[in-house]
């Protein structure tokens, strides 16, 4: 997996693809959607990933079925798994420890989301980090019918990673950033590390404050 990372950073996809690594490559594109999009407390950058699989695709390493099947796939199913622990941890102990991991006022405005707009804050809701987790939540908390969710949880998905993968790809194919390729690919990675570690960091941060912050109200 080393040498693949490497291999993208610096655009070498002749060594991914002799060695094989093509479908590793996939693979943890496919698991790191789904499980950004199943758990709460796993920050990882969903967005820069789609962005950068759709540079990818752009320059010809990876096939556009990844971004518009198996990425939308994993991200959706990744929503029904948030929607059951909703539905499974409603009114535990369990929801504390997950307020205390979102961004402050995040559930509230999922909250929100879902009063006035139903299904639709779902949808909506899929191109915002942590509240795309939330809402789902919400709705197996609700107890709203689980075929609808899965409806707008899969068409939802695809609108997502269809739309920041062909804003990626549309971007790479400009022949005024064809000189920039390389250095496109590197901010999107860099991007996706650093918002991965300001995401960790955000999460400890909060875990230790909000309970002194209870203490102080």
């Amino acid at each position: 997996m080393y040498d693949a990372l490497i291999a993208i950073w610096q655009q070498d996809y002749q060594l991914l693809v002799s060695h094989g690594a093509m479908m590793m490559v996939v693979f943890c594109l496919v698991l790191i959607l789904f499980l950004e999009s199943a758990f709460v407390f796993l920050p990882l950058p969903g967005d820069s990933l789609v962005l950068l699989s759709g540079g990818l695709v752009a320059s010809g390493v990876i096939g556009y079925e990844v971004t518009l099947l198996y990425l939308p796939l994993a991200a959706g199913l990744g929503s029904l798994v948030a929607y059951w622990q909703g539905y499974a941890l409603a009114h535990t102990r369990f929801m504390h420890h997950i307020e205390r991991m979102v961004p402050q006022g995040s559930l509230p405005r999922a909250h929100v989301l879902l009063e006035k707009h139903g299904f639709m804050a779902m949808f909506s809701s899929r191109f915002v980090p942590f509240v795309r987790v939330l809402t789902p939540m919400l709705m197996g908390m609700t107890g709203m019918k689980l075929p609808k969710v899965a409806l707008v949880s899969f068409v939802s998905a695809f609108c997502w990673t269809f739309t920041l993968s062909l804003l990626s790809s549309s971007l790479m194919k400009m022949p005024q950033l064809e000189q920039y390729h390389h250095l496109l690919t590197k901010g999107l990675i860099m991007i996706s590390a650093v918002l991965f570690v300001l995401a960790i960091l955000a999460i400890v941060y909060r875990w230790y404050r909000y309970p002194q912050v209870n203490k102080a109200e």
